[in-house]
């Protein structure tokens, strides 16, 4: 073989294989989420941070609801503060996820009263109307939560049971018990679904009622 192939034939290879390495490291490889109501994968929760909203309805001794200093903290970290407005409203963003510790505080600085309350990752907690009564925080409505996860146990049969929702973002994760019945909206794409259908490693939007604990009574769950 000429001396001048012999040594162009490696450098060709080694070019190559060099192409070929690239081209495959470059390409996105996709595997296909499926186009049933069943079907697909989950996507977990991101960077989704946590949100704390309520109103103060009333305050005893008796004082203006607006104006109040509403401060969420966890784990003993700096708390994020909120003022409430005319009528009494506040919303704070976290990330809150876990057991975050709500104080009110009013214009001089006095401590109105404090509550500590369960707080799933991705969670969009609205605890409704509030009383604060020398001292006693007490929450007039149910918490109700809007949060995303994967499904990862179903418990349904027809359209009434129960999932495990694992909501998850950079903060960790909780395992989350659905309550599914014949009241709850359960929707893809549009379409209404069975809860039985809705397989495992689904990313779900749940909203409800939290009843206990990580316990959800869940109004509507639509996959993601």
């Amino acid at each position: 073989m000429n001396r001048n192939l012999r040594n162009i034939l490696p450098k060709g290879i080694i070019s190559l294989l060099f192409l070929s390495f690239y081209l495959i490291g470059g390409c996105d490889i996709e595997f296909g989420s499926g186009s049933n109501s069943g079907g697909g994968g989950g996507g977990g929760g991101g960077n989704n941070i946590e949100t704390i909203q309520g109103t103060i309805v009333s305050i005893v001794p008796d004082q203006n609801v607006e104006g109040i200093t509403v401060s969420i903290s966890i784990d003993n970290s700096a708390p994020v503060t909120d003022v409430t407005n005319a009528s009494g409203f506040f919303s704070i963003d976290g990330p809150f996820a876990g057991n975050p510790q709500i104080s009110f505080s009013d214009t001089k600085s006095n401590q109105l009263g404090t509550i500590v309350i369960n707080v799933f990752p991705t969670a969009q907690v609205d605890i409704g109307d509030i009383s604060l009564n020398s001292g006693t925080v007490s929450l007039q409505d149910q918490t109700q939560v809007t949060f995303d996860g994967d499904v990862t146990v179903n418990n349904c049969t027809g359209n009434s049971g129960s999932l495990e929702v694992e909501a998850q973002n950079d903060q960790g994760k909780t395992p989350v018990i659905v309550q599914i019945s014949a009241s709850t909206d359960l929707i893809d794409k549009g379409d209404t679904i069975t809860c039985e259908d809705i397989f495992l490693g689904r990313n779900v939007q749940v909203q409800g009622d939290i009843a206990s604990g990580n316990t959800v009574d869940a109004s509507r769950v639509e996959i993601n």
